[in-house]
Formats: structure tokens, sequence, C-alpha cells
């Protein structure tokens, strides 16, 4: 896989139900299965990110963090947003 940079939007719960945010972050697709995550931060915003890089991997079915193996919801939330992005990428490319 060449390098594949992208933005994806999302929504994280921060308490599920009650209080959410609108997120927007750069994914840099490393491999397949695996990214970097940079500029967590709300959408719309020019802040500073919220969370230092993220490395992420799809490891049976689920995005963890590389360095612990654990799936989080933040990690759960991105890598949804990222396999929509690469679905809709997809799908596009073969309408032209």
């Amino acid at each position: 896989m060449g390098q594949l940079v992208f933005m994806i939007s999302f929504v994280y719960e921060i308490l599920p139900n009650t209080l959410q945010v609108e997120l927007s972050a750069e994914v840099e697709m490393v491999s397949y299965d695996c990214c970097l995550v940079r500029g967590i931060r709300r959408v719309g915003s020019n802040e500073s990110p919220l969370l230092p890089v993220l490395k992420l991997e799809k490891r049976d079915g689920r995005w963890v963090h590389s360095d612990s193996g654990k799936e989080s919801n933040i990690s759960r939330t991105i890598g949804e947003s990222i396999i929509r992005h690469l679905s809709d990428a997809e799908r596009s490319a073969e309408e032209n």
C-alpha cells in the first residue's frame, strides 16, 4: 500500500447518550491494518490536538492501540470511521 493520508470526522461519546463531541483527525495508513492518527481536535477548531498521536492496528477485526493491544472507545470509534472512509473511497473509485 502506498502512502494514504486522509481526514476523518466522527462523534466521540464521552458519556454514552449524554455527552458527545464531534472530532476530526488526520489518518495515515501505514499498511492495510495499521495507521497513525494525528491532530485529533474538535471539528472546525484550530486548537491544539486533544490527544497525542495514536498508533492503531486492526487485529481480529477490532481496532486496538498498537502498544497495549487493547481496544478503547476512541480506537473503536476511529476504526469505524476509517472503515467507512475507505469503503466510501472504494465505492467512488468503482463508479468512476
